[in-house]
C-alpha cells in the first residue's frame, strides 16, 4: 500500500465538484442542462472511486479514473466553447424539453458578482476535471 497525496487531492477535488453541483441544483434551484448531466455522469463516480482508492492507497485507479476524467473534461470543454460563443449551440442543448446549455446562472453574489461572466458553472467543471487529470496524470518517481 502506497500513500500518495495527489490521490487524496484528486478525491477532494472530485468530492467538492460533486457536492458543488448538488448545491447548485438542489439548494440554489439551478436546473442542469444536458451537458451538465454528462459532466455529472463523469464526476460523481470519480468522487466515490477516488475516495476508495485513496483510503486503500490503490494507485492503479488511475487506469480507470483518467479516461472518465478525460471524457468529462471534453464535455466541459465543449460546454465552455458553446458558452463563450466559440461554437454554435449544440442540437442536444436546444431540444424542446431541454434546459438551454447557454443559461448563465449567477454563481456568485454580492461583491463577487462581476465574476459571474468568468467563473460560470461550466468553467468550474472544466477547472475541476483539469485538476483531477493533472493530479492523476502526474507520474511518480521510481525508487530503486
Amino acid at each position: 500500500m502506497t500513500r500518495d497525496n495527489r490521490l487524496y487531492l484528486a478525491w477532494v477535488v472530485a468530492l467538492a465538484a460533486t457536492l458543488g453541483s448538488l448545491y447548485f441544483s438542489e439548494v440554489r434551484g439551478f436546473a442542469p442542462c444536458v451537458l451538465c448531466w454528462f459532466q455529472r455522469v463523469a464526476m460523481y463516480p470519480l468522487a466515490l472511486l477516488l475516495g476508495i482508492a485513496a483510503l486503500r492507497g490503490d494507485l492503479s485507479i488511475r487506469a480507470y479514473a483518467l479516461p472518465l476524467a478525460l471524457l468529462g473534461w471534453l464535455v466541459a470543454l465543449v460546454h465552455n466553447l458553446e458558452d463563450w460563443g466559440v461554437i454554435e449551440t449544440l442540437r442536444v442543448c436546444s431540444a424542446a424539453n431541454a434546459v438551454p446549455c447557454n443559461v448563465h446562472w449567477p454563481v456568485w453574489g454580492g461583491p463577487l458578482a462581476n465574476l459571474n461572466s468568468v467563473l460560470t458553472i461550466p468553467a468550474l467543471a472544466l477547472i475541476a476535471f483539469t485538476l483531477v487529470i493533472g493530479l492523476l496524470g502526474w507520474g511518480r518517481e521510481r525508487r530503486l
